[in-house]
């Protein structure tokens, strides 16, 4: 928002210094614009209570995103785990069948 303020200050700026008119008159129109302007921007105490807003917001998405984070790791080391404990099994019972097969009377 403060970046379209700004580009509307720029653009009646602009357009101010290319119009083909006197200094008193320029001066008159800028004045006019700028009151008009005035009444799009909020007061201090709203742009106050909009900034708070927004930093809590911000505060707010912040935590979500680094509990998202903690428990995506913590699903990632309980996978990993599991995968790990899954591969000890599955060689474990591939040993077991390679000692078999190389043994087959003593099963």
């Amino acid at each position: 928002m403060n970046n379209f303020f700004r580009g509307v200050l720029v653009g009646v700026g602009i357009g101010l210094l290319i119009a083909p008119m006197r200094g008193e008159e320029m001066r008159r129109l800028l004045s006019e614009r700028l009151q008009q302007l005035r009444g799009y921007l909020p007061e201090n105490e709203q742009l106050n209570e909009y900034v708070q807003q927004v930093s809590s917001r911000v505060s707010q998405t912040a935590s979500n995103v680094k509990e998202y984070a903690r428990q995506a790791a913590t699903r990632v080391r309980d996978t990993a785990e599991e995968l790990g404990n899954l591969a000890q099994k599955s060689a474990a019972e591939v040993r077991d069948s390679a000692r078999a097969i190389q043994q087959p009377g003593q099963s």
